[in-house]
């Protein structure tokens, strides 16, 4: 599987700007599908990172909503121009880079008919953001997405955001961030990636240590709980690029294998070797205790893909 455009952004979104502010975004808007000219929702939460005056790297979760035998969603990696940054008015800008989606597809009438197909595809926006004098802006965005071997899509979405101010130096940590060393905690909702979206509630316990000022790695003990299509544990190793939003927040994304049992295996398979790719969000509640919001998604070649939407309590030592 490649990841090397969304590796490049994740990248250039963790180089050490300190003197440059951080935003994130939420949106939510209507999506055509170019070839039948169906209509149905479309959603986006967006980290940009501006480098520079006239440009920025954004990282992007969209889903592409319900069109009809298809539930698609995917994350995109883009590079953008923009106008001259300013504290307050209109900022415009258009962005290119790379889409990695995941396509929960119909394949027949059956009760579990669907495969979950995945695959890169292009991405090219439209921005317009007015920033008010208080942090907040508000923004409109057009979205073009050309999938390979699938069916193009137009994406208008409008929708808010704050910046916020970056933290100078490392990744955020109370104190050496050589001996953050976590222990975390966390349940929460286990959805399979089918057309019906069989659900069971996860517990996982996650070791975290920091590998370098803006890395991190885990390993973790992963229950996702019991389905009629799933029921899989296991572990799983992950790097990790992270940014400090403020005194107190970190964003991350990760990657990495999962080793995984399923006895509800289609294909008889005890153990599998797939994919975790997750987001998180940490709230450092003081020098001991963090909390956390994070969401995974499962990727196999068995058509099992499953998302995991965790919160978490973790002790540091």
């Amino acid at each position: 599987m490649r990841i090397r455009p969304v590796a490049l952004a994740l990248l250039a979104a963790s180089l050490p700007l300190s003197a440059q502010a951080q935003d994130i975004s939420g949106m939510a808007g209507v999506l055509q599908v170019n070839a039948t000219n169906e209509r149905t929702f479309v959603a986006a939460i967006s980290y940009t990172q501006p480098v520079g005056n006239y440009s920025a790297v954004s990282l992007s979760y969209i889903n592409e909503g319900h069109p009809q035998n298809h539930h698609r969603d995917g994350m995109a990696g883009q590079v953008w121009l923009r106008t001259k940054k300013v504290d307050e008015g209109l900022m415009l800008g258009a962005g290119a880079g790379r889409y990695f989606f995941f396509d929960t597809a119909r394949i027949d009438d059956g009760l579990h008919n669907f495969d979950n197909d995945h695959g890169w595809g292009s991405i090219v926006s439209l921005q317009a953001r007015w920033q008010f004098d208080n942090r907040w802006y508000a923004q409109a965005q057009l979205n073009r997405i050309k999938p390979d071997g699938k069916d193009n899509t137009t994406h208008l979405l409008i929708g808010a955001g704050y910046r916020y101010e970056g933290v100078p130096g490392a990744k955020l940590h109370l104190q050496n961030w050589a001996h953050d060393d976590t222990l975390t905690l966390s349940t929460g909702h286990t959805i399979i990636n089918s057309l019906r979206s069989e659900s069971s509630r996860p517990f996982t316990l996650e070791y975290r240590r920091a590998a370098g000022k803006y890395v991190d790695w885990t390993v973790t003990a992963l229950d996702e709980g019991n389905t009629d299509l799933a029921h899989r544990r296991g572990a799983a190793a992950q790097l990790w690029l992270i940014r400090s939003l403020n005194e107190k927040v970190e964003f991350g994304m990760g990657g990495g294998p999962y080793v995984a049992w399923d006895t509800r295996d289609t294909q008889g398979h005890g153990m599998r070797l797939t994919g975790l790719l997750s987001a998180v969000a940490r709230y450092h509640i003081d020098r001991r205790w963090v909390t956390h919001l994070a969401w995974n998604r499962v990727i196999t070649d068995y058509h099992r893909d499953a998302d995991v939407f965790l919160a978490g309590v973790g002790r540091k030592f």
